[in-house]
């Protein structure tokens, strides 16, 4: 937990396993939710073996560092036991910074899950408990907005 402003907000934390293409990694993470996709070290991404789209990201980690990386695909992510196939992640060297600050938080310093994974996987954070809680999906049908 961290206290801000006489707040006190609780880290939401996962249960995670990643099944690359050559080896597979489990731990528990920090989830994210000011972050559009899961984060992962490359470092990691070349011992489980992702799939590179060829596509670069910029984008700016939670320390306010701008990171280039690549977006990529893992061929299954298992996040708090809802298995996702071919999940895009972004594939930077997280600054030491960020690592350091999730090691302290007692949080794998490898990974990060983003909005993106938890919409897929019909999750959402809840600060109160520190977890993720299943939701049921919808999609609006276009009449909807129709005049």
């Amino acid at each position: 937990m961290h206290q801000s402003y006489g707040e006190v907000v609780m880290l939401v934390k996962a249960e995670v396993k990643l099944l690359g293409v050559k080896d597979s990694y489990s731990s528990r993470v920090l989830v994210d939710s000011g972050a559009r996709m899961s984060l992962l070290d490359k470092l990691l991404a070349e011992k489980v073996g992702v799939e590179y789209t060829g596509r670069e990201i910029n984008f700016i980690s939670i320390s306010g560092h701008t990171v280039k990386g690549l977006e990529a695909i893992v061929p299954k992510i298992d996040l708090e036991g809802e298995v996702l196939k071919y999940e895009p992640v972004a594939v930077a060297e997280i600054p030491k910074t960020v690592k350091e600050a999730l090691r302290t938080s007692e949080l794998d310093e490898n990974l990060i899950i983003g909005i993106l994974t938890l919409e897929r996987a019909n999750m959402i954070t809840d600060t109160t408990t520190g977890t993720l809680r299943r939701v049921t999906s919808f999609i609006l049908s276009a009449p909807l907005f129709s005049l």
